[in-house]
């Protein structure tokens, strides 16, 4: 389609947003649906009407006589968009200030008891923005947003009207401040939260209660029974941060003793848990969230990622990237690291002379814990995570014509081993249309760019942190009393 045409299409994507009549086919690409009840197509289509998929076929041309918007996917490969089930998103315009922090007390020392001192609602919803946009960009379509920096309700409210305005569709898990001065306005803000932003179950955004289950939080933000059965009054779903070590083992075999685990409850990292945890997690259904990145280069606990213990249990755990402010913000490096680290497992136990050895991941298999399994963690599966007539239309189209992608050889190896964030072509939430033609829709990358340096510029001048790009011990200075 010429660049012509490709305006016109997108113009008439805009004009019909909102409309529930609306159709929209997706034609000629290679559709991946991830649902076995759907056969994946060589060559399909996709039809959306409103916000749902209607079809999936091999030929649904008629449609388009049918008054239905053309969007053209040869060259490309149609599949579900990515789940991120873990980020910590308000500090996002903070990006890769400390990359090599070398172990979790150095991340918490920097982000929560120096600079997030230092955020206004502003800076929130401007963290939280960026990380929005920076997540469509590269195809993730739903994102959990683990926040720990309400300070003061209007620093909540910020949090939710980014996600809001950015329009992905979003889990905002309010969890309570780790460090420093704050309002204690929470827990008990959480029921205004809820009736303001999510009276309605027909909605992109969820809310969860949120806590921390590692040793250093304190008591009104760590895991137990209370916050279980609090959430529960609240009736929504609980997720919990930092699931790590014996404490954790001993708290979950007592939740099930207590008939409080369930698939209401995503635990993150899940790391050094024994096997008799991981057996629980597994028979009530728990989800797991595991970043690999993050527990690998920042030094969690035990540093490897959990991802065996968690097959082993038979869990399919989601992924997730956890904090921009060191790591890699996209789902192709989880799939590749996942799927990199779990066969090297493998093959160095088979190198050794073990027996019995587990299966290898394979790239559809890791695919599916990027989209099937973060849908389920996310609590939406429901509703997207699959290409399935009847769920919404949460789609992506990637480029299998590119430099780095071509020839299309086998779809699920572009994916999760050639692809990366340039191929994405375009990006819809629920038949909305987010990025299209490599470029996200209604952002002006200049002004957000503007407001991302003023909200930083900002926070590191009243925190008197002295920027420096080539500094590797940049941030850890004052708390390591470098100085």
């Amino acid at each position: 389609m010429s660049e012509q045409g490709n305006a016109r299409v997108l113009e008439a994507l805009v004009a019909s947003a909102g409309d529930p009549e609306r159709m929209i086919l997706i034609s000629g690409g290679t559709v991946v649906t991830m649902d076995p009840d759907v056969p994946d197509l060589v060559r399909g289509d996709v039809l959306i009407r409103g916000r749902r998929i209607v079809e999936i076929g091999a030929d649904l041309s008629a449609a388009a006589r049918g008054g239905a918007i053309v969007v053209d996917a040869s060259n490309s490969i149609v599949m579900p968009g990515f789940h991120d089930t873990h980020r910590h998103c308000w500090q996002n315009q903070l990006r890769r200030l400390i990359p090599d922090c070398d172990d979790n007390a150095a991340y918490l020392q920097v982000t929560h008891e120096w600079l997030g001192h230092y955020y206004r609602p502003d800076d929130i919803y401007v963290g939280n923005m960026i990380s929005v946009l920076g997540a469509l960009d590269s195809g993730i379509t739903t994102m959990m947003d683990v926040f720990h920096n309400p300070r003061t309700p209007e620093h909540s409210d910020a949090a939710i009207e980014a996600f809001q305005d950015t329009g992905i569709r979003g889990v905002h898990v309010s969890c309570g401040v780790l460090a420093g001065e704050w309002d204690h306005n929470w827990p008990g803000d959480l029921p205004r939260i809820r009736d303001t932003y999510f009276s309605s179950d027909d909605q992109l955004l969820t809310l969860r209660f949120g806590t921390i289950g590692a040793e250093f939080a304190a008591d009104y933000i760590r895991l137990d029974s209370d916050k279980i059965l609090m959430a529960r009054e609240l009736g929504i779903d609980l997720t919990s941060d930092g699931v790590v070590g014996p404490a954790c083992s001993a708290r979950i075999k007592k939740f099930a003793r207590e008939g409080l685990l369930g698939p209401h409850l995503t635990f993150i990292h899940c790391l050094d848990l024994d096997d008799e945890a991981w057996k629980l997690l597994a028979d009530h259904g728990v989800n797991v969230s595991i970043p690999a990145t993050s527990d690998a280069v920042i030094g969690i606990y035990s540093s490897i990622p959990s991802i065996q213990q968690a097959l082993d249990a038979g869990i399919r755990p989601s992924l997730s990237v956890d904090v921009e402010v060191c790591l890699t913000p996209d789902m192709f490096t989880q799939m590749r690291t996942v799927h990199a680290m779990q066969r090297a497992s493998v093959f160095n136990r088979r190198y050794l002379g073990e027996s019995d050895l587990p299966e290898a991941l394979t790239v559809k298999d890791v695919l599916e814990l990027a989209t099937v399994s973060g849908a389920r963690a996310n609590g939406v599966l429901d509703r997207t995570g699959t290409l399935t007539p009847g769920k919404q239309a949460d789609l992506i189209l990637l480029g299998a014509e590119d430099f780095n992608s071509m020839p299309l050889n086998n779809a699920y190896g572009t994916i999760v081993s050639g692809a990366d964030t340039k191929n994405v072509e375009a990006v819809f939430v629920a038949g909305e249309v987010k990025k299209f033609e490599g470029k996200l829709v209604g952002w002006d990358l200049a002004s957000v760019r503007r407001r991302v340096h003023e909200s930083r510029d900002r926070i590191l001048a009243d925190a008197g942190f002295e920027l420096d790009v080539f500094n590797q011990t940049v941030g850890l200075r004052k708390t390591y009393g470098m100085d």
